[in-house]
């Protein structure tokens, strides 16, 4: 008799990790399996409550019953929040921020809604957010997205809206002259703005940035920016139709062992979040373990 066809073995990535070792093991198959060269980072991002808006930016996340707003509404919601942000931040900023670019991405990491998905470079600190803010027992798996950027940054080059948006930004500083905007790259389009949004739309797909770790935050998370275009759901479709995104899962009733792993790792909220901030969260966090 002929023998019963065997299903293939899941890769080493698929099943659910219940340690931080077996973690990285599955970091250690992914490069082997993307072969990036040894001085290319991975991007990872660790996701948990963000089941029907994985990968997508807060300001594109759907409300609870409702409906998304049009993007275009959205995109001057944001402009009016980033007006605010950088209007009343001036006086509470340890750091000045040296441009707009800083500005967007300091608003970002202090909890404002923008067009910007965080990743880090760093497999752990992925990890960590993850496991983050999470019941003592948790039901449901963790996730942890892994991304090999520089496949997806090829991919975007290539496409149609990454040229004829460098093309548009040329016109407009041509036709429209302005000293605080001469010497400045194409990518500004994708910074909140009232200015140009009519002649450079905001293209669909998003952009890929490595900015100046110019404050402890930035340096500590290791962080990595995707800015989004007008589509919230891009890099859900990427995801699903493309090999250049894969996932982690932790295995739940593991999340606990785990978090202590990475404790003694050095892997904490204050190292994270290096203030005040994070050490109380941390010292939160051990309460609740423990009381």
């Amino acid at each position: 008799m002929p023998e019963e066809a065997k299903e293939p073995a899941p890769s080493p990535w698929e099943t659910p990790k219940m340690s931080v070792g077996q973690f990285l093991d599955a970091v250690e198959s992914l490069r082997e399996y993307w072969r990036p060269r040894d001085d290319e980072e991975l991007w990872f991002r660790g996701e948990r409550k963000h089941r029907d808006t994985r990968l997508c930016p807060q300001l594109y996340r759907q409300p609870e019953k409702r409906s998304l707003k049009p993007i275009p509404e959205l995109l001057d919601i944001e402009f009016d929040l980033y007006e605010d942000f950088q209007r009343c931040g001036a006086q509470l900023c340890d750091t000045k921020p040296e441009d707009d670019w800083d500005w967007y991405f300091l608003m970002q990491h202090h909890g404002a809604p923008t067009r910007i998905l965080d990743w880090s470079d760093g497999a752990l600190n992925g990890l960590h957010f993850a496991l983050r803010n999470t019941e003592l027992v948790p039901e449901e798996n963790a996730v942890v997205y892994v991304l090999q950027p520089y496949l997806l940054l090829d991919h975007i080059k290539a496409l149609p809206d990454y040229v004829e948006t460098q093309e548009r930004w040329k016109t407009f500083l041509r036709d429209d002259p302005s000293e605080s905007y001469a010497n400045s790259e194409w990518d500004f389009a994708y910074l909140p703005n009232d200015e140009w949004k009519d002649k450079v739309p905001l293209p669909r797909a998003p952009l890929l940035w490595d900015t100046a770790h110019f404050t402890r935050r930035f340096g500590a998370q290791r962080s990595r920016f995707m800015l989004f275009g007008t589509d919230p759901l891009w890099m859900q479709n990427v995801a699903d139709t493309h090999d250049w995104v894969k996932t982690i899962q932790i295995e739940s009733g593991s999340i606990p062992k785990i978090r202590r792993e990475l404790r003694d790792a050095g892997v904490t909220e204050s190292v994270i979040f290096p203030d005040l901030d994070g050490l109380g969260r941390e010292m939160r966090q051990v309460w609740d373990e423990r009381r």
